[in-house]
């Protein structure tokens, strides 16, 4: 065991250091995810950086879609003895403020994407239900998440495009996550579970800021038409007397893109304790970012995934073509979606009967595996 920085703290929770993790398993991980778009839909901007403590590995990522244009950067680090260093190949974190404000930088690096962004909570954040899987009588699955919409100021280049980052038009939100998850190599052999778990369906995750409030939704509806999970939220900025609540019902009518899984637009309304509606347009604003380039589903070049120890400094990243829906193309022209990719969008918000109450926000929609209206062979 080796002392860290926050040992200094009072917080332990076990007789071991922060060094040290309460479980050996290597899917266990720790770590942030950002993303940034503005209003005119121009920039999606999509970050994480990651620990796996088990594996004593560190790897982060950026993605950027712009002009039809993906741009990815992958890198990853030996963790120790830097565990206290929140930094990965050219990208860094830094906690200026905890749960209020946080800063990311990316210097120079052979991919072509720097920044320089800061970000500040404009809600408390809001921290998710907690979440455990099992499978033959084995944890598979554990997630805590707390997630917050930002302000975010700086600078960002990508492509040799220069943009200038400013609260009025940019959105932020960023969460942090940890837990056991399918991450860190190869799942350990064990015995198939009698009935595996069946694929989601339709899910979206979405964040949206308001001119006055943030709201948040995430559900999964199965195949069957089933809603299988649900959490919303509408939250006030700090300072405002005004009580956050909970809805307690969502519907959805959704248009995708012909031929694809890509939404292009479509309203989720939502039922408020009091059983008023408020139904909300989502319209599609940015090109999708694909995770696969962040090192989700495999994503690295060697296809093994994130949290793998590559060496003590690795790093790699590519441009794709993302300007047609739904069909991915990477640089030595081979099509690389799949039917179940997740993609990741910002998107603008209308309140149907307030249309005076826009936002930008963050658009996770996906359909994985069997659902209504789409075949398998659709992208």
């Amino acid at each position: 065991m080796k002392l860290t920085k926050l040992d200094e703290y009072p917080r332990h929770q076990l007789g071991l250091t922060f060094d040290s993790v309460g479980t050996s398993s290597p899917h266990w991980n720790d770590g942030y995810y950002f993303a940034l778009g503005d209003a005119a839909g121009r920039v999606g901007f999509f970050s994480g950086l990651r620990l796996y403590a088990n594996n004593d590995v560190m790897d982060a990522f950026t993605c950027v879609a712009s002009g039809g244009r993906q741009h990815n950067m992958r890198f990853s680090r030996r963790l120790r003895p830097r565990i206290d260093d929140l930094d990965c190949g050219a990208m860094a974190v830094v906690i200026v403020e905890g749960l209020r404000r946080l800063r990311i930088r990316a210097g120079d690096n052979p991919y072509g994407i720097r920044y320089d962004l800061v970000w500040e909570g404009v809600t408390e954040p809001y921290n998710e239900e907690y979440v455990r899987q099992w499978s033959g009588g084995r944890l598979v699955g554990e997630r805590s998440n707390y997630a917050q919409v930002c302000t975010v100021t700086g600078w960002l280049e990508v492509g040799g495009e220069r943009h200038e980052v400013d609260a009025t038009r940019w959105t932020g939100v960023r969460d942090h996550s940890w837990g056991l998850g399918a991450t860190g190599g190869p799942v350990l052999a064990h015995a198939a579970p009698g009935r595996p778990s069946a694929p989601i369906g339709l899910r979206q995750w979405v964040w949206i800021r308001f001119p006055d409030r943030s709201v948040f939704w995430q559900f999964h509806r199965s195949a069957a038409g089933v809603l299988t999970m649900f959490e919303a939220v509408c939250l006030y900025p700090r300072g405002d007397a005004r009580e956050p609540f909970a809805y307690v019902n969502v519907e959805h009518e959704l248009d995708f893109a012909p031929g694809t899984r890509r939404l292009r637009r479509g309203t989720v309304s939502l039922q408020r304790p009091d059983g008023v509606w408020e139904r909300f347009l989502a319209e599609v604003i940015t090109d999708p970012v694909y995770l696969e380039g962040g090192g989700y589903w495999q994503g690295f070049d060697d296809h093994l995934g994130r949290g793998i120890y590559r060496g003590d400094d690795h790093h790699e990243g590519e441009v794709w073509d993302v300007s047609q829906p739904g069909r991915l193309v990477d640089p030595a022209g081979r099509v690389k979606a799949r039917a179940d990719a997740w993609a990741e969008n910002f998107g603008r918000f209308t309140n149907r009967d307030n249309p005076a109450e826009i936002g930008i926000g963050h658009l996770e929609c996906v359909v994985s595996g069997p659902y209504p209206g789409f075949s398998d062979e659709l992208r």
